[in-house]
């Protein structure tokens, strides 16, 4: 190895490696003025996603508001950032159904409820829009209401056992499908109510399920059952203290319960419009 002091040459002048005294004056000058400029931090490799993203400091700054439509109803969601990847997002939504239709001569009035609250943890691992969310649903509204009328003289089949309603004191009935009101939850999806690169309108969507548990179904009749083997009043009875009536109406209901375990989980689904303030 060589060492080369002095000066070096080039098109024939003369070039020191050592500064000026002017060149030293004149730095020193500017650090005692205080206008020394700092280079700023490099950003090679950074992405323009990077580069436009939204400081951490600054993320409680800029929540978001959301409509969603889904499956579960119409309802506003909220979403506060709490991290460069985590939002924690609170709303609700509902809906109610109704319906009229005839079943076997019965003339039936449905309704069912959906919705109710919620809130979620929204995890975004790669700031592409896609996330995983564990929620939490409270105030779960899910239920079906049913009122039957059987009209009077008309048979009808329970359990296997046959009743005819009276002319007299013609059967009603009324049930009830009802499920947990607090059920944790899943879902994955895509878009943010707050981005991070400072765009204002998004577009959500949400797909998965909440646990509910097995839906309880009770029903109760009241009025009269009459045996169908003889003419009316004779064989008619109240059903409230008809024995072989309210035993065929256990049965009935145990059955209804069994088959509503398949239905302990109850879909998310919803896509909506959010804006970022």
């Amino acid at each position: 190895m060589f060492a080369i002091a002095g000066p070096c040459m080039a098109n024939g002048q003369a070039y020191s490696s050592t500064p000026s005294p002017s060149d030293t004056s004149s730095s020193q000058s500017q650090q005692d003025s205080g206008s020394t400029l700092t280079a700023p931090a490099p950003s090679a490799g950074m992405t323009r996603e990077e580069l436009r993203r939204t400081p951490t400091r600054d993320l409680w700054k800029h929540p978001g508001i959301g409509i969603i439509v889904g499956v579960n109803g119409v309802g506003l969601d909220f979403a506060e950032p709490i991290g460069q990847h985590l939002n924690f997002r609170i709303g609700g939504e509902y809906l109610k159904y109704t319906g009229n239709f005839t079943s076997d001569g019965a003339q039936i009035d449905a309704s069912l409820k959906v919705g109710g609250g919620h809130m979620a943890i929204d995890y975004y691992p790669w700031h592409n829009g896609f996330r995983i969310s564990p929620q939490l649903r409270f105030a779960v509204q899910t239920e079906a209401n049913v009122n039957v009328l059987v009209p009077a003289g008309q048979q009808i089949s329970l359990d296997g056992g046959q009743y005819v309603s009276s002319n007299a004191n013609p059967l009603h009935g009324t049930g009830l499908v009802s499920t947990r009101k607090v059920a944790p939850g899943i879902s994955i999806g895509y878009g943010n109510l707050s981005p991070r690169h400072g765009a204002h309108f998004s577009f959500p969507v949400e797909f998965g399920f909440y646990y509910i548990g097995q839906p309880k179904f009770d029903v109760t009749f009241v009025g009269s059952a009459c045996d169908p083997r003889f003419p009316q009043p004779i064989g008619c009875q109240d059903v409230a203290s008809d024995a072989s009536f309210q035993s065929d109406l256990r049965k009935f209901t145990a059955r209804q319960n069994n088959n509503l375990s398949y239905a302990s989980f109850f879909p998310i689904a919803s896509a909506g419009v959010g804006y970022r303030f």
